[in-house]
């Protein structure tokens, strides 16, 4: 009986860390998005021309983006790779938008929906939960918000 209560102990503990990491994972994702969302100008003579996140440019980098995500999941004891985060539309995307609203998804060049995806391998540290489903399981998350600049 006692290797049946270990093995539900140690299942249960594999899924907390799962959620937790899901949860984090969700976390990250979302303020990554609500950077995305946020102009980072507030002056007034805004000017892309030297690419988003310079220093006239309302738009925020997809790298200043990744490294939001990044700096969410501080602690948490898991970081994701560049690779495995997606911000929709991409930063030339976002920029042609901006400068030019005729070729905008809403024909408007504000108030448009950025969209940042995340993905993360997690792995059991259980043999018997990892054996179950194969070693690891692939957390996701994507948050969407819409622009303000």
């Amino acid at each position: 009986m006692v290797p049946f209560l270990v093995i539900g102990m140690m299942g249960f503990l594999d899924l907390g860390r799962a959620l937790y990491f899901q949860i984090a994972l969700t976390n990250a994702v979302r303020e990554g998005a609500r950077l995305a969302s946020l102009p980072n100008y507030f002056g007034l003579a805004p000017d892309c021309s030297f690419g988003a996140g310079s220093a006239s440019c309302p738009l925020p980098s997809d790298g200043a983006i990744i490294t939001r995500v990044n700096q969410e999941l501080t602690g948490t004891g898991f970081t994701i790779q560049a690779a495995d985060i997606t911000v929709t539309p991409n930063e030339a995307g976002r920029m042609t938008c901006y400068s030019n609203p005729v070729q905008c998804q809403a024909g408007s060049p504000t108030q448009y929906a950025v969209t940042v995806s995340a993905k993360y391998k997690f792995t059991f540290i259980t043999p018997m939960i990892a054996s179950l489903f194969g070693g690891s399981i692939t957390l996701q998350s994507a948050a969407d918000m819409r622009t303000e600049y």
